[in-house]
Order: structure tokens, then C-alpha cells, then sequence
């Protein structure tokens, strides 16, 4: 007599009949698989951003920038940015994280090292434009890769891991582009300033290599993770085929524009500030880049602790409209403290420290929305739409405050402007995300 043989069916391999720690089990695992090299290059991707606010204690005046001119500058980026998000998360849909992201890394990281030999404005401008044009299709691809790999219910705090790269930024840039430009001055005859572009950009071919070696574009794909995990986490996904990319499905959902909305008022928040942080303590009677460095550490570091903690509280509860409105009010509270304390060094490390507080926890918390309420269809095309829209408020905010500047004299009234703008954040998180609950 022939002994049955059990055979594992398909429907009981893909059955979501896990217990809530051997999905955390998977979850893990995959984190620790696949965030780390995504945080590292999330790291220099915002280190290569930062680094003109240090370049410009020394870029402006042998380039001849004055306050307009650099926020202009600074802000070109992000115009870059703007054109090609959209076409490279369709790309990146189409052929796949580990491929299309190396490809945008070199490319970010040549045009960054290049920017040590511009000897114009114009030239500044141009390059600045290109970094943005490369850098586009990064962020946003990460975080639609993140939603082929993490459920709704975990994502809050993996989207926070990942983006603790942001708020580190600052923690380790900010030394980092200090010592380079303290140390490296001279050098071979080159500026402070130029060996901080060389250094910043060089990396980002080494990072983009790993990613090739290290990245897996979807859970079917992963060789790492058991027939009973791969199931677990598919089931933990919706487990169902995705559909294609759709320009249409992603134009017309409304989470794409109000989720787009929100970002843009955040990241007026962050790059109000964000570029200006060294000249800020500069302009207090802070002489040395390596002492400017560590201050500007300090924010950062506050930012880091505030998002993990704000994050893991939001996913716990399963509660995102009011952690995000009160993040709204934390940063325009940090302004507003910011605007009259110019000058003050501790007065501007509190202001500074609150704001970054709320802006590195609001960035995450915003994100959680649009990659729970979009559709599979409209996510690719969607998530681009929010980075392209919302980046263009690292445009506004440094144009606005560099013009501002200029006609009073004082950084001041730029910040109070952008306090009133994430007033209006608060107001209008706490509205829309009704909708999503």
C-alpha cells in the first residue's frame, strides 16, 4: 500500500493564515536585507543636496552669489527634479529598483563632482538643474519599491528607517562637510568648497554598484526568503498580480494631488531652513566650518530621535491625520522661535531643533497616506506626481526667503512666511485626511 505524500497546495502556501509575529519575523528579515544600502544611498542623497549650504560660505563669493542668486541656485534643483520624476518612476516600474537606480546614482554623482569647477553663476545654475534632472527618480522610487515589499501595517516605521537618512543627513554631513572644507582648503590648489563637491559625489558610483549587487525588485524574486515566507509576505500585500502603470489612474486619484499638496508645504518647511542652517551661525560670529558643522549636527540629531519615536507611536495606533498635524504646528512653532532668535546661537540651536523635530517627523507620516489610499495601477505614477510637486517647494522656499532677505536685511521675514505656510498645513491635514480614515 502506497503511503499518502503530503503535497503543499498553492492556496495553503498563500493563505494570510500567519500569525502577526511570523509576518514581523519576515518584515525584519527584509529590512535588514534590503534598507540598509537603501539608507546609505538616501544618506548621500541628501548629503549632495545639503552641501551647497556649506559650499556657499565660500562658493558665493568666488562665484559672486549674493543671497537671490544662491537661493535661485539652490533652488534649481529642484526644477530639475520636477521635469523628470515622472517618466523615471515609469521607468523604474518597467525595468525594476536594482537596475534604474544605479544608473541614476552615477549620473547624480558625476554632475555633483562637476560642480567643483564652475566658474560662473550661470554655470552653478545649469549644474544644479542636471543634479536634479538625475536625482529625480530616486526618493520616489525607493518608497514605491518599499510598498512591493512592506504591508500598510509595518510601513510607517520601515518609511522611517529609511528616511532617518534624511535627518542623519545633518548628523553626519554636517561635520563631515565642515572637516572637508576646514582641511582639504588649498589643497592641490583647489578650494574648500570644490573638494566638498568631489567628495560628496564620488560615493554615490561606489553605493550604486552595491545596489546592483544588494537590491531584490520583488518578494517573487527573492532567493533569500522561503517558499513560507515569500507566501506570508504576499499574502501580507493584498497577494494579488500588480497591474501596469497607469498615467491616467495616477493623474486623476485625488490622494496623488492633496497627498502632493501636503509635501509641498513640508518640504517648504525643511529647505526654508535647510539651506541657510551655516550661514545662519556664520552670520551669530561662528568662525570655524567644523564648529558650524557640529552645530547644525545638533537639530538633526533631535529630528532623528523625534521621527522614530512620532512613527512608531503612529503605526501602533494605526493613527496618521493628527501625528501629522501636530507635526505641522511643531515646525512652524520652530520657526516662528527661529525668526526671533537671530543671532542667538542657543536661541537658534531651540528654534532650529523644533522645527526640525517636526518637518523630519511630518516627511515619513506624510507618505504613509498616499502609499495606503493609492491604487496599485495609479502608485507609480502617483507617488511621482507627489515628489515632483511637492519637491518644488525646495524651490519656493529658498527663492522666497533668499528675496526677502534682500529687501529687509534679515532672514526673518522669510521664516515667518514659511511659519504661515505650515500653519496652513496644519489646517488642511487636519481637514483632508478625514477623508482617509
Amino acid at each position: 500500500m502506497n503511503t499518502p505524500i503530503a503535497v503543499t497546495t498553492d492556496v495553503e502556501l498563500l493563505a494570510p493564515a500567519h500569525l502577526p509575529s511570523e509576518l514581523d519575523a519576515v518584515v525584519r528579515k527584509a529590512a535588514w536585507r534590503l534598507l540598509p544600502i537603501l539608507f546609505v544611498a538616501y544618506l548621500i542623497n541628501i548629503i549632495d543636496r545639503i552641501n551647497i549650504s556649506f559650499a556657499k560660505l565660500q562658493m558665493g563669493q568666488a562665484l559672486g552669489l549674493d543671497d537671490v542668486s544662491f537661493g535661485v541656485g539652490a533652488g534649481m534643483f529642484f526644477i530639475g527634479y520636477f521635469f523628470f520624476e515622472v517618466p523615471s518612476n515609469m521607468i523604474l516600474e518597467r525595468i525594476g529598483a536594482r537596475r534604474w537606480v544605479p544608473i541614476i546614482m552615477v549620473a547624480w554623482g558625476l554632475a555633483t563632482a562637476a560642480l567643483a569647477f564652475v566658474s560662473t553663476p550661470l554655470e552653478f545654475y545649469l549644474l544644479r538643474f542636471l543634479i536634479g534632472f538625475a536625482e529625480a527618480g530616486f526618493f520616489p522610487g525607493a518608497v514605491l519599491f518599499m510598498t512591493y515589499w512592506f504591508p500598510a501595517s509595518h510601513r510607517g516605521r520601515m518609511m522611517a528607517l529609511f528616511m532617518t537618512g534624511l535627518a542623519l543627513s545633518g548628523v553626519v554631513g554636517g561635520p563631515l562637510c565642515g572637516v572637508i572644507m576646514e582641511f582639504l582648503d588649498g589643497s592641490i590648489g583647489l578650494a574648500g568648497w570644490q573638494w566638498l563637491m568631489i567628495a560628496t559625489g564620488v560615493p554615490c558610483l561606489l553605493v550604486g554598484v552595491g545596489i546592483y549587487l544588494l537590491l531584490t525588485d520583488h518578494p517573487d524574486q527573492a532567493r533569500w526568503l522561503s517558499e513560507r515566507e515569500r507566501a506570508v509576505l504576499k499574502a501580507s500585500l493584498g497577494n494579488r498580480e500588480r497591474p501596469k502603470a497607469s498615467l491616467r489612474a495616477g493623474f486623476v486619484n485625488f490622494w496623488s494631488w492633496n497627498s502632493a499638496w501636503i509635501y509641498f508645504l513640508l518640504v517648504c518647511g525643511g529647505y526654508g531652513l535647510t539651506f541657510w542652517m551655516p550661514s545662519l551661525f556664520s552670520k551669530a560670529g561662528v568662525v570655524s566650518n567644523v564648529h558650524i558643522g557640529l552645530l547644525v549636527a545638533v537639530p538633526n540629531l533631535v529630528g532623528v530621535v523625534t521621527m522614530l519615536l512620532v512613527c512608531r507611536h503612529s503605526d501602533k495606533t494605526q493613527e496618521f491625520r493628527w501625528h501629522l498635524t501636530g507635526c505641522f504646528a511643531l515646525a512652524a512653532l520652530g520657526y516662528i522661535v527661529t525668526a526671533n532668535q537671530l543671532g542667538s546661537v542657543p536661541g537658534m540651536l531651540l528654534g532650529l531643533s523644533i522645527a526640525h523635530a517636526g518637518i523630519l517627523a511630518g516627511v515619513p507620516m506624510s507618505w504613509t497616506i498616499p502609499t495606503r489610499m493609492l491604487t496599485p495601477s495609479a502608485a507609480a505614477v502617483g507617488i511621482a506626481i507627489i515628489a515632483s510637486v511637492g519637491n518644488l517647494g525646495g524651490f519656493v522656499a529658498p527663492v522666497l526667503t533668499g528675496k526677502l532677505s534682500d529687501l529687509s536685511g534679515s532672514l526673518a521675514p522669510g521664516f515667518l512666511v514659511i511659519a504661515g505656510l505650515l500653519l496652513l498645513g496644519m489646517l488642511w491635514s487636519a481637514i483632508s485626511l478625514r477623508l482617509a480614515r
